[in-house]
């Protein structure tokens, strides 16, 4: 018996949605979760159902891989939100520096 050889990856981010759940897709199933964890579901073309805890307890590997992904994803919307331009500090000039150090010794005069 010949073992058939997938292309796709395992685990594979789809989006976040507007409610701000992840969706995750872990082999044939979709999974959406928010980023607490603490309401997980299957997706499926009829809706959504809840995960049971007893499944969780029996597959730990599927929350393992939800967590390694949301936060993944998480990690790149932080960082790609602190690179904007409001967030970036430009340094001080010599002559700042020295007014703000002259500020602060005149503070007790």
């Amino acid at each position: 018996m010949e073992k058939k050889r997938f292309t796709t990856p395992f685990r594979e981010f789809i989006t976040r949605d507007d409610a701000g759940r992840y969706h995750v897709r872990l082999g044939p199933q979709t999974f959406s979760t928010d980023y607490k964890f603490t309401d997980i579901r299957i997706e499926s073309e009829n809706g959504s159902n809840p995960v049971d805890s007893d499944l969780l307890k029996a597959k730990p590997w599927i929350l393992k891989n939800l967590q390694q992904e949301v936060n993944f994803q998480r990690k790149k919307e932080r960082a790609e939100m602190f690179s904007k331009d409001c967030f970036q500090r430009t340094p001080y000039s010599p002559n700042q520096r020295l007014a703000h150090n002259n500020a602060k010794s005149n503070k007790g005069l």
